[in-house]
């Protein structure tokens, strides 16, 4: 006679807040995070560095991992009550396995891993993934820009796809910020950062963004970053 035990399940989402500074760190997936009415992207891309007591709704992807790496002696440079979106880079990558494997490295190391994280909270350039819409409709569009940054569907053809008018997509994305535009533009642009960190070369990151030229992808990513991303690959 064989027996069943109780079902395995994860919640679809949780509103938490934690006594110390956190970074939250998507292992495989993504997930969304709202903090005070922002909603913000979290994958393997991008990190999320949360302060103390800050109340946040987690949700992610039913295939995803997602850990709260926390930080007792502090995260941010200084008092801050807004999260911060951090760029991942190889870098960063490295401390987080230390610091979620603390068992597999000394005690020095964790420290310095630790230390490393906090120098890129406070170097974090605020150019990341932007928020999503809250209309369930316009996030469909933008979950699939995410997806595939370099396709070029205009928005009229989004709002045919989904179904609404096209003022009314406009709306749903200003509502984050920024216009549509501007939205699609930050994701290619943080998209082909992440290719140039990945050591893909220039015209190939821009490629692979929707970018038509090297010309176009350099002047969009030197007002967008304040480098060129010659300058940029050179102070990797």
């Amino acid at each position: 006679m064989s027996s069943t035990g109780p079902a395995v399940t994860l919640v679809d989402r949780i509103v938490t807040r934690h006594d110390a500074d956190e970074l939250t760190w998507v292992v495989t997936g993504a997930c969304e995070v709202v903090v005070a009415g922002v909603r913000f992207a979290v994958d393997t891309r991008t990190a999320l560095a949360i302060p103390a007591g800050v109340e946040h709704e987690v949700v992610p992807r039913p295939d995803s991992i997602v850990f709260p790496l926390l930080f007792p002696d502090g995260l941010f440079p200084a008092a801050v009550t807004g999260a911060t979106p951090v760029p991942r880079t190889p870098a960063l990558e490295a401390c987080a396995r230390v610091v979620l494997q603390p068992g597999l490295s000394t005690d020095g190391a964790v420290a310095a891993a630790r230390a490393t994280v906090r120098d890129h909270v406070a170097r974090a350039d605020g150019v990341v993934l932007p928020p999503l819409p809250r209309d369930p409709r316009a996030r469909t569009v933008a979950e699939a820009i995410l997806h595939a940054p370099g396709d070029d569907v205009t928005l009229d053809e989004w709002a045919g796809r989904v179904h609404v008018c096209t003022k009314t997509l406009q709306r749903a994305f200003r509502e984050t910020g920024m216009s549509f535009p501007r939205w699609r533009s930050t994701v290619r642009l943080v998209h082909g950062r992440d290719h140039l960190d990945r050591g893909a070369g220039i015209a190939s990151a821009a490629r692979r963004v929707g970018y038509s030229s090297v010309s176009a992808f350099t002047t969009a990513f030197r007002q967008q970053f304040g480098v060129t991303p010659g300058a940029y690959v050179a102070e990797r």
